[in-house]
């Protein structure tokens, strides 16, 4: 019975979060309101005991209102307490109760006094008395118009009693005056409702605006820590790495000195072929908690990817061999055996260290310098650390010679382009070729991309290597049906070229091929060195009749300013995310979400390393158009996509 009372006087309860915004917000303005409404009340009440002081006991004319005043005193210190203190949803419901029963009591007290005063009052004095009487109570049912049910009380235990006597008199003047303060309490009454529904729009508006914020800082929270984080360990990735390099070589001459630690995997390969994905993913899990435990406090570790980690050390003025006294710890405790499984795999850990400022000064050479030391400790027999010297020059005299037969490669056209199909998925039906590059060498070696194009990209090679290849491929496709397109990949060094989109054009107008059939590959990473450039050379290469699709999207700085700014016609989906589709549920949740934005900018979606033919069915079901990888078909020579177009090859032939 009591609930129902309660609820019939808009008292709401404490289960739902909205609930409890209501509260909250009531609560904080009843504090801000009831204060002057007790003043109001106070100063109505000195006026009338002065008024009517000759004319009725002193009782009525002082001690009533006497007490009324102190009540309303007391009622104010209450309210300026709790103003003060946060209360939790529960206590502000039962002080809302509390203040429903006390506008009841000092309404009746209020008006009861007004009618004892009335009865001895003559017609003037009590026109004013009934009209002190209902502005008070109407002022104090504006004051607590958030709390219906308290105006509502006020209404009908202050005015009400004294409109109705006003109503009931012989004088034709009062009953005049009840009939107006009837209709004037009757539009209070509906303003009360109007008011607190308004009331009630604006907390909900907010709560969902403050949700609204809520989720976002959780996405961004979220995007952030994907960003900055390996999800597979945990630790903080490269781009971690790289920001706090170069924070705190922001100013060499005032910050402190530290080691950087690349730390390489020892036979890990191995195991991971041999006991499969998952067991490798359990293993880099739990060679991160181990390296957490050797580092402690006194460093930071990062995992750059694969079997690859680093850590910071900081080298304190008394303290410069920190770098190598953690290094030491870390090729022991790597030593130990790992139980995963029922299996105890035995690994080890290489590690190269360079110091800043002694070894370099800049990010980028510091992590060259301590790779050159992680190639010295595995020549040198692994499960071992090496410090940069500056006789480690084996490296860069290999880069050296690499460069000049790159040089010479080039000049006699000795790089071969290859050809890997793209595939549309519902169909299975080839729609086009990503050419890659290949370095056959007489020597019967081959020199993968990764080795070759940083040297191409340092030695300012890239645009002749890009042009040569790509005059090759478009010779070879204009062979192929006109339907099927060629894709490239340009680096982020050739999109501060600003002549880049003329010189491809160039090439296609001497060999009159169709613009609308070249797909440039742009990654995200390129888009950060030098955005304002990338978007020049993007829209030209655009306005030219070329497509351009965004690379090894999620591994870079995914940025939907990206998407929304630049004119892409398609997103490929970078293979970690699709090779891990099958083990790791946030690679799933990483391509849903990346199928899902796609769509929703009517983009088509490319996944790459695609090896198994349920990752193609999976990919379809989520929204991906088109893929490659060696299950759909290997990179293919010119000879071999001929025979695969005319039917006498399988699309799978390496």
């Amino acid at each position: 019975m009591a609930a129902s009372v309660w609820h019939a006087f808009d008292l709401v309860g404490t289960a739902s979060a909205s609930d409890r915004a209501l509260l909250r917000e009531q609560f904080r303005t009843l504090a801000a309101q009831i204060p002057f409404m007790y003043a109001l009340m106070a100063v109505d009440a000195c006026f009338l005991s002065f008024a009517m002081y000759r004319d009725v006991p002193h009782m009525e004319s002082l001690g009533v209102p006497a007490l009324l005043c102190f009540a309303a005193l007391v009622r104010t210190i209450v309210w300026l307490r709790r103003s003060r203190e946060e209360r939790s949803p529960e206590t502000i419901r039962r002080y809302l109760k509390f203040t429903l029963a006390t506008s009841a009591v000092l309404s009746l007290g209020f008006g009861g006094w007004g009618m004892l005063l009335f009865e001895n009052a003559d017609l003037a004095e009590r026109t004013c008395i009934a009209l002190y009487i209902f502005i008070g109570a109407t002022s104090c049912a504006y004051c607590l118009q958030c709390l219906p049910g308290s105006a509502r009380f006020v209404l009908l235990c202050g005015a009400a009693p004294m409109t109705l006597r006003l109503l009931l008199s012989a004088e034709w003047l009062l009953i005049g005056l009840g009939v107006d303060l009837v209709v004037v309490m009757a539009l209070i009454l509906r303003m009360l409702s109007t008011n607190y529904g308004g009331f009630l729009e604006v907390i909900s508006s907010r709560s969902e605006i403050l949700a609204e914020r809520e989720r976002a800082r959780d996405a961004e929270q979220r995007a952030h820590d994907l960003a900055y984080h390996d999800p597979l360990t945990g630790l903080p990735n490269r781009r971690a790495l790289s920001d706090l390099l170069d924070g705190s070589m922001a100013a060499p001459g005032e910050a402190p000195g530290f080691g950087l630690l690349i730390v390489d995997l020892d036979r890990f390969k191995s195991i991971n072929d041999v006991h499969g994905h998952l067991a490798g993913d359990q293993l880099l899990r739990e060679v991160a908690a181990r390296l957490l435990a050797l580092t402690g406090d006194v460093a930071r570790a990062f995992r750059l990817g694969g079997d690859e980690f680093a850590i910071v050390v900081e080298t304190g003025p008394e303290d410069g061999d920190a770098p190598r006294r953690i290094a030491r710890r870390i090729v022991q405790g790597m030593s130990e055996p790992f139980a995963i499984s029922g299996f105890v795999h035995h690994i080890g850990a290489s590690i190269g260290i360079s110091l800043f400022p002694a070894d370099a000064v800049d990010r980028e050479t510091l992590m060259r310098r301590a790779d050159i030391a992680l190639y010295r400790a595995k020549e040198g027999g692994r499960c071992q650390h090496r410090c940069f010297e500056p006789l480690m020059d084996a490296e860069i005299k290999r880069r050296s010679e690499l460069e000049s037969q790159l040089r010479e490669t080039i000049l006699a056209d000795g790089f071969r382009p290859y050809y890997q199909p793209l595939v549309e998925l519902a169909s299975g039906r080839i729609v086009g070729f990503e050419m890659l590059a290949r370095w056959p060498r007489p020597d019967g070696f081959e020199i993968g991309p990764d080795q070759f194009i940083p040297v191409a990209e340092e030695s300012g090679l890239i645009n002749e290597l890009m042009l040569q290849l790509l005059e090759r491929g478009c010779r070879d496709a204009l062979e192929w049906d006109p339907a099927l397109s060629i894709e490239i990949n340009i680096s982020p060094v050739q999109l501060k070229d600003p002549w880049l989109s003329e010189k491809i054009l160039g090439t296609l107008i001497r060999l009159n091929f169709p613009p609308h059939r070249l797909g440039i590959e742009i990654t995200e990473n390129a888009l950060i060195v030098d955005a304002d450039n990338a978007r020049r050379t993007i829209e030209s290469l655009k306005n030219q009749g070329m497509k351009v699709a965004l690379d090894d999207f999620g591994t870079g700085y995914s940025s939907l300013q990206h998407l929304r700014m630049l004119p892409f016609d398609k997103i490929k989906i970078d293979r970690s995310f699709v090779l891990a589709l099958d083990r790791d549920a946030d690679a799933l949740k990483i391509v849903r979400a990346i199928t899902s934005l796609a769509s929703s900018l009517d983009l088509p979606v490319v996944a790459e390393g695609i090896e198994c033919e349920a990752a193609v069915q999976q990919l379809g079901a989520l929204g991906c158009a088109f893929g490659q990888g060696f299950h759909l078909g290997r990179p293919l020579s010119a000879d071999q996509v001929r025979g695969l177009l005319n039917g006498n090859v399988a699309a799978g032939a390496a």
